[in-house]
Parts: C-alpha cells; sequence; structure tokens
C-alpha cells in the first residue's frame, strides 16, 4: 500500500526513472535534459536539496523571490516512487494569489489510478499532525479537471477564479480545505 514517506536515497532509481517518463515537481518549470543527469549523478546533493530547500527561489518570470518553509513527501509503494506532495507551512502574497499551500504530481506511469486523491488526503493529515494550519490553499489550472476532481474529494471549497500570474489568458481556481 502507497505511503508518505521523506524523499531517501532508496527510491532514486526509481526517481530517476519517473523523470525519464516526464515526471516534474513544477508543471510550470519541467525538469531539464541537465538536472536530470545532474539527479542521476548526484543523488545524494538532491534528496539532501529536497529536504533542506534553500530560503530563496527564482521565480518563473526569473525574478528572485522569497521560498516559503515547506516539507517535501514522496508518494511511494515498496521502492517505487510514485509522486510527490509538498506543503508550505505559510503564505507570502504571491503564493496567496496563486500557489497555495499544497502542490502534488503523480509519475506519468501511475496517473489515473486513485494516487493524486490518495496521496493529498495522507498529505491533509500529515499537516493536521505536524503543522498549526486551520485551512489550507491550493489553486489549479482552469484546464486541469482531474486535479479539480482531487481538489473537490478530498474536501476542497472553490474560493474563486483568478487570472495567472505568468500566463497572459490563462486562468485558475482557488480552493480552501479546512483542517480543523
Amino acid at each position: 500500500m502507497p505511503a508518505l514517506v521523506r524523499p531517501d536515497l532508496a527510491y532514486m532509481a526509481s526517481y530517476v526513472d519517473a523523470l525519464h517518463e516526464g515526471y516534474a515537481r513544477d508543471s510550470l518549470r519541467p525538469e531539464s535534459p541537465e538536472l536530470i543527469a545532474q539527479i542521476t549523478r548526484e543523488p545524494e546533493w538532491f534528496v539532501r536539496l529536497v529536504n533542506n530547500p534553500p530560503t530563496t527561489i527564482v521565480l518563473p518570470d526569473a525574478s528572485l523571490g522569497e521560498r516559503v518553509p515547506e516539507t517535501e513527501l514522496w508518494w511511494v509503494e515498496d521502492d517505487r516512487f510514485l509522486g510527490s506532495v509538498g506543503v508550505r507551512h505559510r503564505l507570502n502574497d504571491l503564493l496567496e494569489a496563486w500557489g497555495g499551500h499544497i502542490g502534488y504530481s503523480v509519475r506519468p506511469s501511475a496517473r489515473g489510478q486513485g494516487h493524486a486523491t490518495a496521496m493529498l488526503a495522507a498529505m491533509l493529515d500529515h499537516i493536521r499532525e505536524h503543522l498549526s494550519l486551520d485551512r489550507v490553499t491550493l489553486t489549479v489550472n482552469s484546464n486541469n479537471p482531474a486535479s479539480m476532481r482531487v481538489i473537490e474529494k478530498n474536501g476542497g471549497v472553490f474560493r474563486d477564479e483568478i487570472p495567472h500570474p505568468w500566463i497572459e489568458g490563462d486562468t485558475g481556481r482557488r480552493y480552501w480545505i479546512d483542517l480543523r
């Protein structure tokens, strides 16, 4: 049965396989062939980076911004990496507008099997146990009905529709999920 775990070297071979399938942690910035090669060569570096992320981040418009504290967990079954889910411990103005508290991604070969719904549910339980958040915000691109269903199955309440901050003419939907 799949479970959430801290990123670990034990799953790196499967993680790299997922990257070669087209898995990306961030839909706005897919992993480049150069980064995939570096992750393959230096798995220890990558696991350290994921478990201890930097305090700044390069935004999609190439500007430098604050990286809020976050925790990334991997959804695995046995030694097979299936996806990842991250929670930001708080939001800044930019993330309140687009991005929210939680982001998740499932590797292409594991999509359509209920993993995103189960992974989000497990992360909500993790947040209830480890963080002092009463409500989380999630955003989803308006052309991603599968992710909207995942959020709604986990108690997501539609908040509003918003313009995408970096893709002109694109829109998204914001949801919240009450945790307490």
